[in-house]
């Protein structure tokens, strides 16, 4: 989220390197080796199963056939998924086309190739004007160009920074603001870090005030600017055991254990579990990707989401500063939070009964690079129902413990971590949810304490956390995409909204309220904002009822809003136009899969949600996709420090007369007396 560095190419090592020190795999994964290669006819894959490291290879070399691509650096290699109605239509062991989408990079332009991988032949090659990929991790660890200008060096040099081994550099996005001077340049701030103390926070020790302008494509320095020297913070800030100091009494085990196995399967990147059964991957631009999401019931595998993933992050930071007043950072399509997901542990990120699947990438190259234990899979206990009822009249006890599916990925994206979890349940619900953790972004200032004379204006745009640093205020907010197909792909989108009513003077109750079911006929319609009232929104089957007549839908619950505060005039708030609205209904379209544009990197705002919803276009009984969008103001604090707290986010998907009674009646009883869950 904020300062993004050579921490990328660091967590690209570190995947390499960790496939020595995996975990045992569990049942669910040993099951799927215990047979003899030579017995086993080669696996058809999954038409939305990510691209192999052979796939990789070969859409590389497929399309460096074109003259124009034979030295071109590649921002984005990734599956281009089949169209909906094949996907949709394929059966298991058939075999559909595999073709690969690449983003590639010249020195002078912007390439988009769509390489067939069966046939190694393109099957298109497109030239983008104007428009600017994803960073590269090659071009963060350029940010270091930087310790080369004599400018930025002699800067260094006021402030007692003269071993440039022990400096720490990170380009931030500059975003776009209609600067002539800027145009058809790809541009970032860099600022540096002092490592000098450090070994394990790179972000503690900020070189406040001194800044450079750099364009990536010529690898050039534009400018320095320095106003004015401020202190590197003295204190320490990382964050081991024997960095923390006194630590506290050691605490007895608190562990998930499952000692007859796991209740879930994995065929390739297909889970089942329970009634559930879905397709999980990482994308390198937004991470986990959720497909075909189906609940078996009596009527069959029935359709709930057809795909769901995070789209777009926005996190504007809230200092007016030179060196900060262009940190406005769009994580995902400027970064890439499936590139940057990081091994997980387990037994801390995830359960020690988790198991684990890779990802596949590729550098900048084209060469591919696996990063181990990228996502895991498991499942928990809450210690909480799922349902009950204790009868006080006849001394009569039922209840169901909840047991939840989770499966999660962690970004580390710059100074920020973020989990990622997709969590299902035996209530037939989805809950997506975000933590967010790491380090805040700190800024170097002269105040030590809140009664020096400098405070009040060191701290205007953030919290005074320890001598000589403050940590600003920012924003965080999440798009994600819903492609929901409740019972099947024809839905609307329905706005329950409660409404006051006064009764009759004779009535013994003065008001009551009710329910006015609002069924949105065009995109406009379906456009909700920050402020609205008590509501229920729903993506609902007009064509399928429950056995009493509702028809089938699914309840979209949302956790967390922000209103964004931010001018609708000002250039990053019309670049992240998809949080006009809360929640918006398109209908579905291949091509519009991220909220703010294929394109955010120094972008102008002239594609995404805004544009394609200002179409109006129709909705009710169609192929829709919901746009979700979650938020939080970050008010800093000095617990953030040195590394903060797990701070969630989430929405839930869930039934709404999808079925005939609660799905999860049919549980047994499997609670030990005495004893946990044996689930």
């Amino acid at each position: 989220m904020l300062s993004r560095s050579s921490v990328g190419l660091v967590v690209v090592l570190t995947s390499l390197a960790s496939s020595a020190c995996q975990p045992a795999p569990s049942t669910a994964q040993t099951a799927q080796s215990a047979t003899p290669a030579r017995t086993t006819p080669p696996r058809v894959p999954h038409p939305l199963d990510p691209l192999t490291e052979d796939e990789i290879r070969t859409a590389v070399a497929t399309a460096r056939t074109d003259a124009r691509l034979a030295a071109a650096a590649f921002p984005s290699i990734t599956l281009q998924e089949p169209a909906k109605a094949e996907v949709l239509a394929w059966q298991p062991g058939r075999t559909v086309p595999r073709h690969a989408r690449l983003q590639a990079m010249t020195a002078g332009s912007v390439f988009e190739v769509v390489a067939d991988l069966a046939g190694r032949q393109l099957l298109s090659v497109t030239e983008k004007k104007g428009v600017e990929p994803s960073v590269m991790l090659s071009e963060i660890e350029a940010a270091k160009i930087v310790l080369s200008n004599a400018e930025f060096k002699a800067g260094l040099a006021k402030r007692g920074v003269t071993d440039l081994t022990k400096v720490f550099c990170a380009p931030f996005a500059a975003g776009y603001y209609a600067n002539p001077a800027h145009e058809g340049k790809r541009l970032v701030k860099v600022g540096c870090f002092d490592t000098r103390r450090s070994t394990t926070n790179l972000f503690g020790w900020p070189i406040e005030r001194l800044y450079a302008l750099l364009d990536f494509r010529k690898r050039e320095v534009l400018s320095v600017t320095d106003y004015g020297v401020v202190p590197i913070a003295p204190g320490d800030a990382n964050y081991t055991e024997a960095a923390v100091g006194v630590l506290r009494d050691p605490r007895k085990p608190t562990v998930l254990t499952q000692p007859g196995g796991a209740n879930f399967t994995i065929d390739g990147n297909q889970v089942t579990w329970g009634k559930w059964r879905f397709h999980a991957r990482i994308d390198p631009r937004v991470g986990t990707v959720i497909s075909l999401a189906r609940w078996k019931d009596a009527r069959g595998d029935r359709s709930v989401l057809y795909q769901g993933y995070l789209s777009e992050m926005f996190v504007p930071y809230m200092d007016a500063e030179y060196g900060w007043q262009t940190r406005t950072y769009f994580d995902t399509g400027e970064f890439g939070a499936g590139a940057l997901a990081t091994p997980l542990k387990p037994g801390v990120d995830c359960a020690a009964t988790a198991a684990f699947l890779p990802a596949v990438f590729a550098d900048d190259k084209g060469n591919p690079v696996t990063t181990a234990n990228a996502l895991c899979i498991f499942e928990r206990s809450s210690g909480d129902p799922i349902w009950r009822h204790s009868e006080v009249m006849n001394q009569s006890y039922e209840g169901r413990a909840n047991v939840e599916l989770v499966v999660r990925m962690a970004a580390a994206i710059g100074n920020y971590d973020y989990l990622f979890d997709w969590v299902f349940n035996d209530a037939a619900e989805i809950e997506a949810r975000v933590g967010a953790t790491g380090i805040d972004a700190l800024k170097g200032v002269v105040s030590q304490r809140m009664s020096d004379k400098t405070a009040a204006e060191d701290t205007r745009y953030g919290t005074l956390v320890a001598p000589n640093l403050v940590a600003v205020h920012h924003d965080h907010y999440f798009n994600f995409r819903l492609d929901l197909d409740v019972d099947g792909p024809a839905n609307s989108f329905n706005h329950d909204v409660y409404r006051a009513v006064q009764l009759p003077a004779d009535s013994p109750r003065r008001s009551i309220y009710v329910v006015d079911r609002r069924l949105a006929g065009t995109e406009k319609e379906a456009q909700l904002s920050t402020g609205h009232g008590p509501s229920r929104l729903r993506v609902i089957n007009e064509a399928t009822t429950n056995s009493v007549g509702n028809p089938s839908s699914y309840e979209v619950v949302i956790a967390n809003h922000a209103r964004l505060l931010l001018d609708p005039k000002d250039w990053p708030t019309r670049r992240a136009g998809f949080l006009q609205h809360d929640v918006w209904v398109t209908p579905f379209a291949a091509s519009e899969r991220y909220a703010g544009g294929d394109y955010i990197f120094m972008s102008k705002g002239d594609d995404g949600l805004p544009v394609w919803a200002a179409r109006d276009r129709a909705i009710r009984n169609q192929d829709i996709v919901m746009w979700v969008n979650l938020g939080m103001h970050h008010l800093t604090r000095a617990e953030d420090l040195p590394v903060m707290p797990t701070v969630w986010h989430s929405f839930r998907l869930r039934p709404h007369n999808f079925f005939d009674r609660n799905p999860a009646i049919d549980l047994r009883n499997d609670v030990p007396a005495g004893g946990a869950a044996s689930r």
